[in-house]
Protein backbone atom coordinates (compact mmCIF):
# COMPACT_ATOMS: atom_id res chain seq x y z
CA UNK A 1 0.00 0.00 0.00
CA UNK A 2 2.45 2.46 0.92
CA UNK A 3 4.45 1.85 -1.99
CA UNK A 4 1.00 1.85 -4.11
CA UNK A 5 0.81 5.55 -2.48
CA UNK A 6 4.73 6.41 -3.07
CA UNK A 7 4.66 5.90 -6.76
CA UNK A 8 0.91 7.89 -7.22
CA UNK A 9 3.03 10.99 -5.36
CA UNK A 10 5.81 10.62 -7.83
CA UNK A 11 3.52 10.87 -10.62
CA UNK A 12 1.75 13.74 -8.96
CA UNK A 13 5.35 15.68 -8.91
CA UNK A 14 6.11 14.59 -11.83
CA UNK A 15 3.08 15.93 -13.76
CA UNK A 16 3.27 18.75 -11.32
CA UNK A 17 6.55 19.46 -12.51
CA UNK A 18 5.80 19.03 -16.38
CA UNK A 19 3.12 21.37 -16.21
CA UNK A 20 5.52 24.08 -14.50
CA UNK A 21 8.07 23.26 -17.41
CA UNK A 22 5.62 24.05 -19.57
CA UNK A 23 4.64 27.16 -18.28
CA UNK A 24 5.20 30.54 -20.36
CA UNK A 25 7.59 31.54 -17.81
CA UNK A 26 9.41 28.34 -17.88
CA UNK A 27 9.64 28.43 -21.38
CA UNK A 28 10.55 32.32 -21.99
CA UNK A 29 13.46 31.70 -19.19
CA UNK A 30 14.68 28.75 -21.92
CA UNK A 31 14.52 30.82 -24.67
CA UNK A 32 16.77 33.13 -23.12
CA UNK A 33 20.33 33.79 -24.79
CA UNK A 34 23.10 31.67 -23.07
CA UNK A 35 24.92 35.08 -23.21
CA UNK A 36 23.78 38.79 -22.22
CA UNK A 37 25.47 41.71 -22.41
CA UNK A 38 24.67 45.02 -20.48
CA UNK A 39 26.53 48.26 -19.37
CA UNK A 40 27.71 49.44 -15.91
CA UNK A 41 24.63 50.82 -15.15
CA UNK A 42 22.06 49.14 -17.27
CA UNK A 43 18.93 47.85 -16.03
CA UNK A 44 16.91 44.54 -17.05
CA UNK A 45 13.65 42.84 -16.25
CA UNK A 46 12.77 39.08 -16.75
CA UNK A 47 9.47 37.31 -16.38
CA UNK A 48 10.65 34.89 -14.03
CA UNK A 49 7.81 32.32 -12.81
CA UNK A 50 7.32 32.09 -8.53
CA UNK A 51 8.63 28.53 -8.87
CA UNK A 52 11.57 29.43 -10.27
CA UNK A 53 14.61 30.08 -8.15
CA UNK A 54 17.69 32.35 -8.95
CA UNK A 55 21.35 31.94 -8.27
CA UNK A 56 23.62 34.57 -9.22
CA UNK A 57 27.44 33.76 -8.91
CA UNK A 58 29.74 36.98 -9.75
CA UNK A 59 29.35 40.64 -7.65
CA UNK A 60 28.93 42.60 -11.12
CA UNK A 61 25.33 41.70 -11.41
CA UNK A 62 22.80 42.51 -8.30
CA UNK A 63 19.03 40.75 -8.76
CA UNK A 64 15.62 41.22 -7.11
CA UNK A 65 13.01 39.17 -7.52
CA UNK A 66 8.98 40.22 -6.65
CA UNK A 67 5.71 39.78 -8.59
CA UNK A 68 7.13 37.00 -11.22
CA UNK A 69 9.89 39.46 -12.47
CA UNK A 70 14.24 39.41 -11.88
CA UNK A 71 15.18 42.93 -12.18
CA UNK A 72 19.02 42.78 -12.79
CA UNK A 73 21.16 46.05 -12.14
CA UNK A 74 24.94 46.06 -13.75
CA UNK A 75 26.91 47.42 -10.86
CA UNK A 76 30.50 47.22 -12.07
CA UNK A 77 32.28 45.89 -14.71
CA UNK A 78 32.72 41.91 -15.11
CA UNK A 79 31.36 38.55 -15.57
CA UNK A 80 28.55 37.09 -13.59
CA UNK A 81 27.00 33.79 -14.05
CA UNK A 82 22.38 33.34 -13.65
CA UNK A 83 21.34 29.75 -12.85
CA UNK A 84 17.32 29.19 -13.00
CA UNK A 85 15.82 26.48 -11.27
CA UNK A 86 12.72 25.24 -11.08
CA UNK A 87 11.21 24.56 -7.36
CA UNK A 88 15.29 24.70 -6.55
CA UNK A 89 15.79 21.32 -8.03
CA UNK A 90 15.44 21.17 -11.65
CA UNK A 91 18.13 23.46 -13.73
CA UNK A 92 16.64 25.16 -16.63
CA UNK A 93 18.96 27.66 -17.89
CA UNK A 94 22.14 28.93 -17.43
CA UNK A 95 22.81 32.97 -18.48
CA UNK A 96 26.03 34.45 -18.98
CA UNK A 97 26.39 38.68 -17.97
CA UNK A 98 29.39 40.24 -19.35
CA UNK A 99 29.10 43.37 -17.69
CA UNK A 100 31.08 45.96 -19.63
CA UNK A 101 31.88 49.48 -19.06
CA UNK A 102 29.52 52.46 -20.01
CA UNK A 103 30.30 53.67 -23.51
CA UNK A 104 29.41 57.18 -23.81
CA UNK A 105 28.82 59.37 -27.06
CA UNK A 106 28.88 62.96 -28.15
CA UNK A 107 24.77 63.31 -29.42
CA UNK A 108 24.50 64.90 -33.08
CA UNK A 109 21.62 67.02 -34.51
CA UNK A 110 23.96 68.75 -36.83
CA UNK A 111 22.31 68.99 -40.33
CA UNK A 112 24.72 67.38 -42.55
CA UNK A 113 25.42 67.00 -46.29
CA UNK A 114 26.14 63.52 -47.39
CA UNK A 115 27.89 63.07 -51.01
CA UNK A 116 28.24 59.21 -52.31
CA UNK A 117 29.76 57.26 -55.26
CA UNK A 118 28.55 54.09 -55.27
CA UNK A 119 30.98 51.02 -55.84
CA UNK A 120 29.61 50.30 -59.23
CA UNK A 121 27.14 51.73 -61.14
CA UNK A 122 23.51 51.07 -60.30
CA UNK A 123 21.56 49.89 -63.70
CA UNK A 124 18.39 52.22 -63.54
CA UNK A 125 16.53 51.60 -66.79
CA UNK A 126 17.04 50.11 -70.42
CA UNK A 127 16.94 52.05 -73.58
CA UNK A 128 16.58 51.18 -76.80
CA UNK A 129 19.19 52.64 -79.57
CA UNK A 130 16.95 54.07 -81.96
CA UNK A 131 15.48 50.86 -83.90
CA UNK A 132 18.62 48.77 -82.16
CA UNK A 133 17.03 46.52 -79.03
CA UNK A 134 18.72 47.48 -75.80
CA UNK A 135 21.49 45.00 -75.85
CA UNK A 136 21.09 45.07 -71.98
CA UNK A 137 18.06 44.03 -71.92
CA UNK A 138 18.84 41.40 -74.16
CA UNK A 139 21.09 40.19 -71.81
CA UNK A 140 18.75 40.04 -68.73
CA UNK A 141 19.76 43.43 -66.95
CA UNK A 142 17.44 44.58 -64.87
CA UNK A 143 16.73 47.72 -62.63
CA UNK A 144 18.41 47.58 -59.33
CA UNK A 145 21.14 45.63 -60.64
CA UNK A 146 24.95 47.75 -59.61
CA UNK A 147 27.30 46.44 -62.42
CA UNK A 148 30.33 45.80 -60.31
CA UNK A 149 33.23 44.57 -63.44
CA UNK A 150 33.20 44.46 -67.15
CA UNK A 151 35.87 41.64 -68.40
CA UNK A 152 37.92 41.62 -64.30
CA UNK A 153 38.34 46.01 -64.43
CA UNK A 154 35.98 47.68 -61.57
CA UNK A 155 33.95 49.63 -62.46
CA UNK A 156 33.40 52.94 -60.55
CA UNK A 157 31.97 55.76 -62.73
CA UNK A 158 29.34 55.93 -65.54
CA UNK A 159 32.37 57.44 -67.88
CA UNK A 160 34.58 54.62 -67.10
CA UNK A 161 31.65 52.14 -68.21
CA UNK A 162 31.61 54.03 -71.57
CA UNK A 163 35.77 53.61 -71.98
CA UNK A 164 35.01 49.71 -71.90
CA UNK A 165 32.81 49.48 -74.91
CA UNK A 166 34.55 51.67 -77.25
CA UNK A 167 35.63 48.45 -79.49
CA UNK A 168 32.14 46.96 -79.56
CA UNK A 169 33.58 43.46 -78.90
CA UNK A 170 31.36 41.31 -76.34
CA UNK A 171 31.93 41.78 -72.36
CA UNK A 172 32.02 39.44 -69.60
CA UNK A 173 29.59 41.74 -66.81
CA UNK A 174 30.03 40.76 -63.14
CA UNK A 175 26.36 42.17 -61.31
CA UNK A 176 25.60 42.72 -57.93
CA UNK A 177 21.61 41.70 -57.37
CA UNK A 178 19.72 41.26 -54.76
CA UNK A 179 22.89 40.70 -52.62
CA UNK A 180 24.11 37.93 -55.29
CA UNK A 181 26.92 38.12 -57.29
CA UNK A 182 26.40 36.79 -60.94
CA UNK A 183 28.07 37.20 -64.25
CA UNK A 184 26.33 37.66 -67.65
CA UNK A 185 27.72 38.25 -71.24
CA UNK A 186 26.91 41.63 -73.56
CA UNK A 187 27.38 43.00 -76.50
CA UNK A 188 27.16 46.50 -77.32
CA UNK A 189 25.63 47.92 -80.09
CA UNK A 190 26.59 51.18 -81.84
CA UNK A 191 24.14 54.21 -81.48
CA UNK A 192 23.73 55.48 -85.31
CA UNK A 193 23.21 58.70 -83.94
CA UNK A 194 26.71 59.39 -82.65
CA UNK A 195 28.77 56.64 -83.70
CA UNK A 196 29.21 55.41 -79.86
CA UNK A 197 28.99 52.12 -78.90
CA UNK A 198 26.33 51.59 -75.83
CA UNK A 199 24.64 48.96 -73.18
CA UNK A 200 21.58 50.23 -74.00
CA UNK A 201 21.13 51.09 -69.88
CA UNK A 202 20.63 54.13 -67.55
CA UNK A 203 23.04 54.06 -64.94
CA UNK A 204 23.59 56.00 -61.36
CA UNK A 205 26.88 56.28 -60.18
CA UNK A 206 26.71 58.89 -57.26
CA UNK A 207 24.35 60.46 -55.06
CA UNK A 208 24.00 63.60 -52.73
CA UNK A 209 21.34 64.72 -50.02
CA UNK A 210 20.88 66.33 -46.49
CA UNK A 211 20.57 64.08 -43.19
CA UNK A 212 20.89 64.50 -39.87
CA UNK A 213 24.40 63.50 -37.20
CA UNK A 214 23.31 60.93 -34.97
CA UNK A 215 26.38 60.83 -32.50
CA UNK A 216 30.03 60.72 -32.12
CA UNK A 217 32.38 58.56 -30.67
CA UNK A 218 35.27 60.11 -29.31
CA UNK A 219 37.12 57.28 -28.69
CA UNK A 220 37.58 55.84 -31.79
CA UNK A 221 36.76 59.02 -34.25
CA UNK A 222 33.60 57.09 -36.11
CA UNK A 223 30.09 58.82 -36.55
CA UNK A 224 26.69 57.02 -37.46
CA UNK A 225 23.84 59.13 -39.32
CA UNK A 226 20.71 58.55 -40.68
CA UNK A 227 19.53 55.66 -39.12
CA UNK A 228 18.62 54.13 -42.41
CA UNK A 229 20.56 53.55 -45.78
CA UNK A 230 21.16 56.05 -48.36
CA UNK A 231 19.45 54.05 -51.92
CA UNK A 232 18.86 55.03 -54.80
CA UNK A 233 15.79 57.09 -55.94
CA UNK A 234 14.62 54.72 -58.61
CA UNK A 235 15.38 51.30 -57.31
CA UNK A 236 15.60 51.42 -53.84
CA UNK A 237 18.32 49.29 -53.82
CA UNK A 238 21.22 50.62 -51.53
CA UNK A 239 23.74 52.53 -52.98
CA UNK A 240 27.45 50.38 -52.91
CA UNK A 241 29.27 52.21 -50.66
CA UNK A 242 32.64 53.48 -52.93
CA UNK A 243 33.85 56.35 -52.09
CA UNK A 244 31.66 58.78 -49.29
CA UNK A 245 32.33 62.26 -47.72
CA UNK A 246 29.75 64.17 -45.27
CA UNK A 247 29.77 67.77 -45.07
CA UNK A 248 28.84 70.62 -42.80
CA UNK A 249 25.44 72.06 -44.08
CA UNK A 250 23.34 74.67 -43.57
CA UNK A 251 19.81 74.43 -43.93
CA UNK A 252 18.28 77.18 -45.71
CA UNK A 253 14.63 76.11 -46.48
CA UNK A 254 11.42 74.26 -44.94
CA UNK A 255 8.79 72.50 -46.64
CA UNK A 256 6.96 71.57 -44.09
CA UNK A 257 5.04 68.31 -43.76
CA UNK A 258 1.12 67.92 -44.56
CA UNK A 259 -0.87 64.65 -44.13
CA UNK A 260 -0.10 62.49 -47.72
CA UNK A 261 3.22 65.03 -48.35
CA UNK A 262 6.46 64.46 -46.99
CA UNK A 263 8.07 67.90 -46.45
CA UNK A 264 11.84 68.47 -46.23
CA UNK A 265 15.29 69.93 -45.50
CA UNK A 266 16.36 72.15 -47.89
CA UNK A 267 20.16 72.69 -47.72
CA UNK A 268 23.11 74.71 -48.76
CA UNK A 269 26.55 72.25 -48.24
CA UNK A 270 27.84 71.93 -51.99
CA UNK A 271 29.02 75.49 -52.29
CA UNK A 272 31.00 76.21 -49.03
CA UNK A 273 32.19 72.20 -49.37
CA UNK A 274 33.69 72.22 -45.62
CA UNK A 275 34.55 68.59 -45.11
CA UNK A 276 33.76 66.36 -42.18
CA UNK A 277 34.85 63.42 -42.75
CA UNK A 278 34.83 60.24 -45.05
CA UNK A 279 31.63 57.58 -45.03
CA UNK A 280 32.64 53.87 -44.86
CA UNK A 281 29.59 52.11 -44.52
CA UNK A 282 25.42 52.03 -46.07
CA UNK A 283 23.62 49.94 -44.45
CA UNK A 284 19.76 49.39 -43.39
CA UNK A 285 20.61 51.12 -39.84
CA UNK A 286 22.90 54.11 -40.77
CA UNK A 287 25.47 55.58 -43.07
CA UNK A 288 28.85 55.54 -40.80
CA UNK A 289 32.58 56.57 -41.13
CA UNK A 290 35.03 58.55 -39.41
CA UNK A 291 35.39 62.31 -38.93
CA UNK A 292 38.23 64.36 -39.67
CA UNK A 293 38.06 66.23 -36.54
CA UNK A 294 36.62 65.64 -33.18
CA UNK A 295 32.69 67.15 -33.30
CA UNK A 296 31.16 68.88 -30.02
CA UNK A 297 27.72 69.27 -28.82
CA UNK A 298 27.05 72.43 -26.55
CA UNK A 299 23.55 71.08 -25.25
CA UNK A 300 26.25 68.37 -24.00
CA UNK A 301 29.38 69.21 -23.66
CA UNK A 302 30.39 65.99 -21.48
CA UNK A 303 27.98 63.44 -24.11
CA UNK A 304 25.92 60.72 -22.90
CA UNK A 305 26.05 57.59 -21.97
CA UNK A 306 23.96 55.09 -24.45
CA UNK A 307 20.79 53.41 -23.51
CA UNK A 308 20.32 50.21 -24.57
CA UNK A 309 16.94 48.28 -26.52
CA UNK A 310 15.58 47.13 -22.81
CA UNK A 311 15.83 50.80 -21.38
CA UNK A 312 13.75 52.41 -23.86
CA UNK A 313 9.91 52.89 -22.30
CA UNK A 314 6.51 54.78 -23.45
CA UNK A 315 6.48 58.20 -22.86
CA UNK A 316 8.45 61.18 -22.70
CA UNK A 317 11.64 61.69 -24.67
CA UNK A 318 13.64 64.74 -26.51
CA UNK A 319 15.00 64.94 -30.00
CA UNK A 320 17.85 67.22 -31.07
CA UNK A 321 17.86 68.11 -34.57
CA UNK A 322 18.58 72.05 -37.06
CA UNK A 323 15.46 73.03 -38.62
CA UNK A 324 17.56 76.65 -39.48
CA UNK A 325 21.32 77.00 -40.36
CA UNK A 326 23.46 75.32 -38.24
CA UNK A 327 21.90 75.37 -34.81
CA UNK A 328 21.17 72.21 -32.96
CA UNK A 329 17.89 72.93 -30.83
CA UNK A 330 16.14 70.65 -28.34
CA UNK A 331 12.49 69.45 -29.10
CA UNK A 332 9.87 67.32 -27.20
CA UNK A 333 8.64 63.94 -28.85
CA UNK A 334 6.81 61.09 -27.01
CA UNK A 335 7.65 57.33 -27.52
CA UNK A 336 3.74 55.60 -28.00
CA UNK A 337 5.52 51.74 -28.84
CA UNK A 338 8.73 49.95 -28.29
CA UNK A 339 9.46 47.00 -30.42
CA UNK A 340 9.44 43.65 -28.72
CA UNK A 341 12.13 42.29 -31.11
CA UNK A 342 14.85 45.56 -31.53
CA UNK A 343 16.58 45.11 -34.71
CA UNK A 344 15.03 43.02 -36.53
CA UNK A 345 13.69 45.75 -39.32
CA UNK A 346 15.04 49.00 -37.82
CA UNK A 347 11.77 50.05 -36.66
CA UNK A 348 12.52 49.65 -33.40
CA UNK A 349 9.96 52.55 -31.94
CA UNK A 350 7.14 54.92 -32.58
CA UNK A 351 7.44 58.26 -32.06
CA UNK A 352 5.62 61.34 -32.37
CA UNK A 353 6.37 64.82 -32.13
CA UNK A 354 4.87 66.70 -29.47
CA UNK A 355 7.03 70.09 -29.55
CA UNK A 356 4.71 73.06 -30.74
CA UNK A 357 7.25 74.96 -32.21
CA UNK A 358 8.41 71.93 -34.29
CA UNK A 359 4.80 71.32 -35.30
CA UNK A 360 4.43 74.89 -36.43
CA UNK A 361 7.82 74.84 -38.29
CA UNK A 362 7.88 71.66 -40.09
CA UNK A 363 4.40 69.89 -39.19
CA UNK A 364 6.06 66.93 -37.95
CA UNK A 365 9.10 64.99 -39.35
CA UNK A 366 10.85 65.92 -42.86
CA UNK A 367 13.33 64.42 -44.88
CA UNK A 368 16.71 65.16 -43.94
CA UNK A 369 15.72 64.81 -39.82
CA UNK A 370 16.88 60.98 -40.39
CA UNK A 371 19.27 60.56 -37.37
CA UNK A 372 18.15 63.44 -35.52
CA UNK A 373 19.21 62.28 -32.17
CA UNK A 374 16.74 60.94 -29.56
CA UNK A 375 17.14 61.28 -25.61
CA UNK A 376 15.32 59.50 -22.76
CA UNK A 377 16.19 59.34 -18.99
CA UNK A 378 19.51 61.18 -19.87
CA UNK A 379 20.81 58.85 -22.49
CA UNK A 380 21.25 58.54 -26.42
CA UNK A 381 18.49 55.73 -27.07
CA UNK A 382 18.27 55.96 -30.86
CA UNK A 383 17.68 58.10 -34.05
CA UNK A 384 14.16 58.85 -36.21
CA UNK A 385 14.41 57.15 -39.38
CA UNK A 386 10.78 57.53 -41.02
CA UNK A 387 7.59 60.04 -41.35
CA UNK A 388 4.44 58.63 -41.29
CA UNK A 389 2.88 59.82 -45.09
CA UNK A 390 -0.21 59.63 -43.68
CA UNK A 391 0.23 61.52 -40.60
CA UNK A 392 3.77 63.06 -40.29
CA UNK A 393 3.64 64.02 -36.74
CA UNK A 394 4.50 60.64 -36.04
CA UNK A 395 7.40 58.31 -37.39
CA UNK A 396 9.81 55.51 -36.42
CA UNK A 397 12.93 55.31 -34.78
CA UNK A 398 15.87 53.26 -34.55
CA UNK A 399 17.78 52.04 -31.54
CA UNK A 400 21.34 53.56 -30.60
CA UNK A 401 21.80 49.75 -29.96
CA UNK A 402 20.66 48.75 -33.37
CA UNK A 403 22.86 51.63 -35.24
CA UNK A 404 26.30 50.40 -33.22
CA UNK A 405 25.91 46.96 -33.92
CA UNK A 406 25.74 48.19 -37.73
CA UNK A 407 28.31 49.86 -37.47
CA UNK A 408 31.24 47.92 -35.30
CA UNK A 409 29.85 44.60 -37.41
CA UNK A 410 29.35 46.23 -40.51
CA UNK A 411 26.60 45.63 -42.15
CA UNK A 412 13.28 49.67 -46.04
CA UNK A 413 10.80 50.55 -44.87
CA UNK A 414 7.54 51.15 -47.50
CA UNK A 415 7.06 54.43 -45.61
CA UNK A 416 9.08 57.42 -46.60
CA UNK A 417 12.54 58.24 -45.58
CA UNK A 418 12.57 61.51 -43.06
Amino acid sequence: MKEKWRLRLSGAMAAAMGVLLLSPQADGLARLPGQMIMRTGSAAVLSVSTAVSTEIQGASVEAEEGEGALRLRADAPGEAQLRFRLLGLVPIKTVNVSVQPERRLVPGGQSVGVALNTAGVVVVGASDLGRTPSPARLAGLKSGDVIQSIDGEAITSAAQLSTCLTDGAAARLQVLRNGKRMECEITPAQDTRDGQWRLGAWVRDSTAGVGTLTFYDPETGGFGALGHAITDVDTGVVMPTGVGEVYANQVVQVTPSERGTPGELTGDFLSAAQRLGSVTKNTDYGLFGTLDVEADNPLYPEGLPIGDARQIHTGSAQLLTTVEGDEVQTYDCEIVRVSEHPGKDAKDMTIRITDRSLLDRTGGIVQGMSGSPLIQDGRIIGAVTHVMVNDPTMGYGISIESMLNAMDAGGTTSQQAA
